[in-house]
């Protein structure tokens, strides 16, 4: 399919491979431990010789957009630490909140990616849930940030985040998340998937931080190689 696929109009192609996908045709890359152990802790989370680079490219774009120390930063799809590793460090201790789907990955991040000291030192919280449980945190975030997980959402999950994490927040929060953004509505699989590209226009986007509470802002291009586009949402 995949070789028939390269030589199928484009929009025809998506729509085939959302058509097969959802009644259950296998996906090249696949996810959980079976994903983790085909392509590491590393290439799981993205291309393994940009990891090193997107995760300084998070860390320097939330210090241009005002990150603190004393900021607490909620790493929304923190995955195997590739950014995390960096926050960490950067924050004051107990400042950084890392949630995932992925236990394994987490603590593959822990094990090969963060100075055990640190971990220490800095006392990273982190949750574990598919349902974006915030709750379940200690403290409320004033930062967060979704670096490459709505582009792996359908509308439902990224609803519930944008929603759950909103009544989270107690007090003013800025959430910066990265997507694929497509010129009109784009067919996307029913289910989320981390090795799946979902496509939103600009306009969905807002709407769906209009209804949870927040107030978006398109900030556009932001230097990811993958030509991922960046979005701010504010509550007050």
């Amino acid at each position: 399919m995949y070789r028939l696929a390269k030589i199928i109009p484009r929009g025809l192609r998506r729509r085939l491979e959302v058509f097969l996908i959802d009644r259950g045709f296998p996906t090249k890359k696949q996810r959980g431990m079976r994903g983790i152990e085909q392509l590491g802790h590393r290439g799981y989370v993205g291309r393994r010789e940009w990891y090193e680079a997107d995760g300084l490219r998070q860390f320097e774009f939330m210090l241009e957009h005002g990150l603190q120390p004393g900021d607490v930063l909620c790493d929304i799809g923190c995955g195997s630490l590739r950014g995390g590793r960096l926050f960490i460090e950067y924050l004051d201790r107990g400042n950084y909140l890392g949630l995932d789907s992925e236990e394994e990955l987490v603590e593959l991040g822990l094990r090969h990616e963060l100075d055990p000291r640190v971990r220490e030192d800095k006392a990273p919280e982190f949750v574990i849930s598919y349902g974006f449980e915030f709750r379940r945190f200690s403290k409320p975030p004033t930062r967060a940030l979704a670096v490459s997980l709505f582009s792996h959402l359908n509308e439902r999950d990224i609803r519930l985040c944008l929603r759950n994490l909103a009544h989270h927040a107690t007090g003013p929060c800025q959430l910066f998340a990265s997507y694929f953004e497509s010129e009109r509505p784009t067919p996307n699989f029913q289910k989320s998937h981390p090795q799946l590209a979902f496509y939103y226009t600009r306009e969905q986007m807002q709407r769906m931080g209009h209804d949870a509470g927040w107030t978006p802002a398109f900030l556009g291009e932001w230097g990811s190689p993958a030509g991922q586009l960046m979005i701010r949402f504010t509550k007050e």
